[in-house]
């Protein structure tokens, strides 16, 4: 019963665990070590060398065994998906395992020596190997780092000419009305970039923490689109761009929060409209089954594809130098992809560099809290 109840707890344990002799010949192992290194069939008795190559690990425990010394070893393990793995070698006296001669008596367990005498010819010990999978704590401790950075390098920027053009100022040019006005409006418009980044964190910092209450209530796709371009036409016109909308027939209502979606729309057509500098902005509504789809296709710079998997991150921008002469802040299609993402809908990219991109989104069309 003990070791059966012994291998319950090893088995499901979300840890790598291998036990080795001395030879690094494989006495037992669990699932969750298997999948950590795709490892497949039966590993009983085989030399660990055989299915596992990565050279740190393999270094790592000759030491243990050599040394008859602990081991602890952070490694990233390359495949289809790349791992950050945590790794406690503990060299461990077969006499304190409470093993008995022959292995456990229950001959369906894995959980046993499978070859005592083995690990009793190599000094009376075992190697016991843990592993630990820390690629989604790393993952987080990177984003946190580069939200610490980004942050401040978005803010030092405003601050620093803030700061220079008042001091100028005080040194005497608040005499002089041209360089006065002057001065106040671009300190003005560096306030309201910082203004406009700190409302895109709030706003973020809402979303990604389901902190943000949606207010549902029926809307008219058609006439919310409608709505939004008009605030565009100008700006539009200005750069000798189109703006078209194609509205399919028959478009049901959506039940979504008005404010939050026409946040969406907005941010979508400013993106396209700032990114093209010729031809048409085109933002198309239809139904597909239960859904309603809506694209904003332009005809601008495009995105290079390796770009794209980032391209909703926060803080990512493709030309870093351009979207921040542009007033954007790097947070704005960060808070798009929440926003969809809230209204469990979907939300797409599609892009040729240099000939135009299409972001799209659907929303179901019916919406329960």
């Amino acid at each position: 019963m003990r070791e059966k109840l012994l291998e319950a707890v090893v088995r499901e344990m979300q840890m790598g665990v291998v036990v080795l002799d001395m030879n690094k010949r494989i006495l037992y192992s669990n699932p969750f070590f298997e999948k950590t290194f795709s490892l497949n069939g039966d590993l009983l008795h085989g030399m660990l060398t055989d299915d596992i190559t990565d050279i740190s690990l393999l270094e790592a425990i000759d030491k243990a065994i050599s040394s008859g010394e602990r081991q602890s070893q952070e490694i990233t393990i390359e495949g289809k998906v790349r791992r950050i793995v945590e790794v406690r070698l503990v060299p461990v006296p077969l006499s304190g395992l409470g093993t008995p001669k022959g292995g456990f008596k229950d001959k369906q367990s894995r959980f046993q020596i499978q070859n005592p005498k083995s690990a009793i010819r190599n000094s009376m010990k075992v190697l016991i190997g843990f592993f630990q999978d820390v690629t989604e704590e790393k993952r987080v401790e990177a984003i946190k780092r580069d939200f610490v950075s980004n942050v401040s390098h978005e803010l030092r920027t405003p601050l620093a000419s803030i700061k220079g053009y008042t001091e100028t100022l005080l040194d005497g040019a608040i005499d002089d009305k041209s360089t006065l006005k002057k001065f106040l409006t671009i300190i003005d418009r560096h306030a309201n970039r910082m203004t406009t980044l700190i409302d895109d964190l709030l706003t973020l910092s809402m979303v990604e923490s389901h902190q943000m209450q949606l207010k549902l209530e029926v809307i008219d796709i058609k006439g919310l689109i409608s709505s939004v371009l008009q605030g565009f036409e100008k700006g539009a016109r200005d750069k000798g761009l189109r703006l078209i909308m194609d509205i399919g027939e028959n478009l049901s209502e959506v039940t979504a929060d008005r404010g939050r979606l026409e946040q969406v729309i907005i941010n979508l057509v400013d993106n396209a409209i700032k990114y093209t500098n010729n031809g048409e902005v085109r933002i198309a509504a239809r139904r597909e089954d239960n859904t309603i789809r809506v694209d904003i296709e332009d005809t601008g710079i495009g995105i290079p594809e390796k770009e794209i998997p980032r391209i909703f991150e926060r803080f990512y921008r493709v030309d870093k130098g351009r979207s921040r002469e542009l007033g954007g802040t790097g947070l704005g299609l960060a808070i798009v992809k929440h926003i969809i993402q809230a209204h469990r809908g979907q939300i797409s990219v599609k892009s040729i560099f240099r000939k135009g991109t299409i972001f799209s989104f659907s929303l179901p069309l019916s919406h329960s809290p």
